[in-house]
């Protein structure tokens, strides 16, 4: 079957058109909506503008195809194989996409707004600009995707795979982080805001300028950030965190609860601890030159080679 075919067979009233080989045809700007193309061979074809919607592509090949400006509104894609596919501008908007395969994909200014889609594997995915509200990402693979700027307030995320993404300026405030890779990802100035991050791991990860006020971090791994300027101002970093070695210079950790957090050889140069709780913290040789302490708790705590020059000590008074 060739794309002329297609088109005329669905112009008669033709719907099921599932195990078909289109491979590298032009279907450009066409009218296919609610067809069944399942399974279908579409690897390398150029669907750029066609509507889609509501169709039937439910484990189809779409291996480098092109669908620039296409319009798939509740497409089934599950399964799907869109791997290197160019679906710039496309209106996914309620699509499921469940277990497809995005890999190395141009999502760029993709609208995915309430897409599912969850165990979906976005590898390598250029998501800039992409509209993501609502959207199913949970156990979802975003290793080294780009989603730079990206929306994703309130987004389930739980146990997605984030490693070595590029999150920087992402609004992430309000969304469901529980137990995400995010080791060695570029958070720099993202909204963390009221996160819930349980049982995340951050190691290596890069937070500088991020805010998480009023973040749930509980059990999480934080070892080797990089976490200048951080913003964590009233969160419970309690049970037992690892931030050791960690880089929290500047940071904002004020009234933030530490109780037996593992701080050793970090780095706390002008860090703001007003208030905080540190009570059975591991600091040994962590350096606090120049910060705040005032009304910090330090009971119990090992300060064993601590640096405290120029610091504002918890009385108040500056240390020599």
């Amino acid at each position: 079957m060739d794309a002329q075919e297609l088109i005329w067979l669905y112009g008669q009233g033709q719907r099921d058109f599932s195990r078909q080989d289109l491979q590298s045809e032009d279907i450009i700007q066409a009218i296919l909506t609610e067809a069944n193309l399942s399974r279908t061979a579409l690897d390398w074809a150029n669907l750029s503008g066609t509507d889609l919607s509501r169709a039937n592509l439910n484990r189809a090949d779409l291996i480098h195809a092109k669908l620039i400006s296409a319009k798939l509104v509740g497409v089934d894609l599950t399964g799907a194989d869109l791997s290197h596919a160019d679906l710039s501008w496309v209106n996914l908007e309620g699509s499921t996409l469940i277990s497809a395969n995005l890999s190395n994909a141009n999502l760029r200014q993709t609208n995915l707004t309430n897409a599912d889609l969850r165990s979906a594997n976005l590898s390598g995915a250029n998501l800039s600009g992409a509209n993501l509200s609502g959207a199913k990402l949970s156990r979802a693979d975003l290793s080294e995707a780009d989603l730079s700027g990206v929306d994703l307030s309130g987004a389930n995320l739980s146990r997605a795979d984030l490693s070595e993404a590029d999150l920087m300026e992402v609004d992430l405030s309000y969304s469901n982080l529980y137990k995400a890779d995010l080791s060695e990802s570029k958070l720099r100035n993202s909204d963390l805001e009221e996160a819930f991050l349980q049982g995340a791991n951050f190691s290596r990860a890069n937070l500088k300028g991020a805010d998480l006020s009023r973040a749930v971090l509980r059990e999480n791994t934080l070892s080797l950030l990089t976490l200048s300027e951080f913003n964590v101002q009233s969160v419970n970093l309690s049970n037992e965190i690892d931030l050791s070695s960690a880089n929290l210079r500047g940071c904002n950790l004020r009234g933030a609860i530490l109780r037996h957090a593992n701080l050793g050889y970090g780095l706390l140069h002008k860090t703001n601890l007003i208030d905080a709780i540190l009570r059975e913290a591991n600091m040994i040789d962590a350096s606090l030159r120049g910060g705040d302490l005032r009304g910090a708790k330090f009971r119990n705590s090992n300060i064993n080679a601590i640096n405290l020059m120029e610091a504002i000590m918890p009385d108040g008074s500056i240390h020599p």
